[in-house]
């Protein structure tokens, strides 16, 4: 029988957001994750307590190593953490969030050293040991985790060890000089997700959200509130994360409980407008035309979104008009290169012909459309980019409104980045975590393939132009000129946007403005402290990479990643997923001196061989 202390509440925390200039339609979101984990956790009988760092302070910027934060101090979010909290849990959703999340953690331990801080997300699921040895952090709940935190949290309130909670990670402290870092197997995909407590969003200001106009894809005049309608994705593509967070497996709930959630979310906060947050939503196209015919059923007046790419093969003309009559007023289509070559190599499995025909058919139907490119895999030639342009001028011809080019970015949790990481082309230190906020910057800062930084700003600026100045009959685009004179609209009053192009144009003049404002300032750690934060990372790292090569949590990486597309993945998420694995802890390091008291350091891992467990 559980025992729920109801007294002492749960404290979740929505740290600061990070900014920087960027040319994207995509924003600041409200913390979905979170709200996932606080409904669950609520549902379990606990009392929760958010505090949410970006609404409680949504104009104060602090400089960061690249960028800013947006929102409260570290120390201002620790003094609002209940005195009495049973354990604090803390998102890391991104790689460069990590830096701050350090810094996050050392206050609240400062204030409250007893209290465990639990921290969920992609981010440590994709390097659990790693986030354990270089932060203050208690334990870690990785992949899926509205099952694993009330387990985690039971054990907490009943006083009973961690070493049998699957997809936990933990600091294991002895008393007898041989502490160590524990990574224990990875819970099972939840597969009854429409079981799964609903978001809960009466615990978040949404308010604030949408007048900053942050909701996470293209502007909407009314108020937005994020939606999951499926987890997971099927693919393996090599650059995503994602095979290692859910695994490759895609799971949809039922459509009409989706618009029960929606339908909800009108009643209890006006909403109107519901980007749907979700890695591949239209994969099956009975899903979609099931949704579809369910919102006109109940004769809802919202408008919604896909923002974060979608495949191709569901959507033909039935599908499109279906779309269209429901008010999805924006889409995004995700092939990342109009290279087949690049495609096949990165194992994004999308025909050029396929996608075409599907464009075309979101086109006649008249919805708004953008693609997303991305330039500068490892494998990249001028060769390959040079495709991208005669694609570009297929997807103009068939009626895209927008196209978007970013960076590679090698994000842990990889394909890609162990490969890199194994052939020494990575470095865990302060430019690694910078150039993952260049991606959508309109300058390469970085490059892991054979063309030069300047080389891949040229070919970014020239695939922009290249498909911007053609014609574009349904957004009333002729030329280069009149897309840019329809993004200068976007600074024109609280209009909804009418392209995708428009809100990269706001949130790039707006950010750059707030970069330059910020950069003078006092920011999130001297310079001096800044510039020797990074210093030990990457032995740490290294080591942890050993040990997991040593005990088959891992698979080396070919130093080709033209190699990758050859492998499944599968076989190394079971190594992954499934190996117990503990990292002895010997030698502390000792963290320079900061405006709050001093806490206990986090430990590095011992130079020797794993430990089996």
């Amino acid at each position: 029988m559980r025992t729920v202390n109801t007294s002492s509440p749960v404290c979740l925390i929505r740290p600061p957001a990070v900014e920087t200039f960027r040319f994207s339609s995509l924003s600041i979101t409200p913390p979905l994750g979170l709200a996932y984990i606080a409904g669950a956790v609520e549902a379990a009988g606990h009392t929760v307590e958010i505090v949410d760092a970006v609404t409680a302070a949504p104009t104060k910027h602090t400089r960061y190593f690249r960028g800013y934060l947006v929102g409260s101090s570290f120390d201002e979010i620790a003094d609002r953490v209940p005195a009495d909290a049973k354990a604090v849990g803390i998102t890391v959703v991104f790689t460069h969030e990590w830096p701050a999340i350090v810094r996050l953690v050392e206050a609240i331990k400062a204030r409250y050293p007893d209290v465990p801080v639990i921290l969920g997300g992609e981010h440590v699921s994709s390097m659990p040991e790693f986030c354990l040895l270089t932060s203050q952090a208690d334990a870690l709940v990785m992949g899926e985790g509205e099952e694993t935190v009330i387990e985690l949290l039971d054990a907490i309130d009943e006083g009973r060890p961690f070493a049998d909670i699957l997809g936990v990670a933990y600091r294991e402290r002895t008393g007898d000089g041989t502490d160590g870092v524990v990574v224990n197997p990875r819970r099972e995909r939840r597969l009854a997700i429409d079981d799964i407590a609903r978001p809960a969003w009466h615990l978040i200001d949404l308010d604030t959200y949408h007048e900053h106009r942050w909701m996470g894809g293209m502007y909407s005049s009314t108020k937005s509130v994020p939606i999951l309608a499926t987890r997971g994705c099927p693919y393996q593509c090599t650059y995503c994360s994602a095979p290692n967070m859910w695994t490759p497996r895609w799971i949809p709930r039922d459509p009409k409980k989706v618009v029960d959630e929606i339908e909800h979310y009108i009643e209890r906060f006006g909403a109107r407008n519901f980007p749907f947050q979700d890695l591949t939503a239209i994969i099956k196209r009975e899903w979609v035309v099931e949704f579809c015919e369910e919102l006109l059923a109940r004769g809802l007046d919202i408008t919604w979104q896909m923002p974060t790419g979608t495949r191709s093969e569901a959507i033909d003309p039935e599908v499109a008009q279906l779309l269209k009559k429901t008010n999805m007023i924006s889409m995004a289509y995700a092939p990342e290169s109009g290279s087949e070559t690049t495609r096949q190599l990165i194992k994004k499995k999308m025909k050029t012909d396929r996608m075409l025909e599907s464009m075309r058919a979101a086109v006649d139907a008249e919805l708004n459309v953008m693609v997303f490119m991305v330039i500068g895999f490892p494998h990249d030639t001028d060769e390959h980019l040079r495709e991208n342009l005669t694609f570009l001028e297929q997807i103009a011809e068939v009626g895209i409104n927008d196209a978007a080019v970013g960076f590679y970015m090698a994000l842990p949790g990889t394909q890609i980045f162990d490969s890199l990481y194994d052939s020494g082309q990575i470095t865990l230190d302060r430019e690694y975590f910078r150039h993952i906020l260049s991606s959508t910057s309109l300058w390469a800062t970085s490059t892991y393939s054979g063309l030069s930084r300047p080389k891949l700003t040229y070919w970014k600026f020239r695939m922009l132009r290249h498909f911007y100045r053609q014609p574009r009959q349904l957004v009333h685009s002729t030329s280069l000129f009149t897309t840019v004179m329809q993004a200068l609209k976007s600074l024109r009053g609280d209009q909804q946007d009418e392209t995708k192009l428009q809100s990269a144009f706001r949130n790039g003049v707006v950010s750059a403005l707030d970069t330059l404002r910020t950069k003078p300032t006092r920011g999130w750690m001297s310079r001096r402290r800044e510039r020797r934060f990074f210093d030990d990372w990457d032995a740490i790292y290294r080591d942890i990479r050993a040990n997991n090569l040593a005990c088959g949590a891992a698979l080396p990486g070919p130093a080709d990643t033209t190699e990758l597309h050859k492998r499944n993945v599968t076989k190394l998420i079971k190594g992954v997923h499934g190996t117990k694995r503990r990292i002895p802890v010997s030698v502390a390091v000792t963290p320079e001196p900061s405006p709050t008291p001093a806490a206990t350091p986090p430990p590095v891992p011992d130079r020797r061989e794993p430990e089996p467990v």
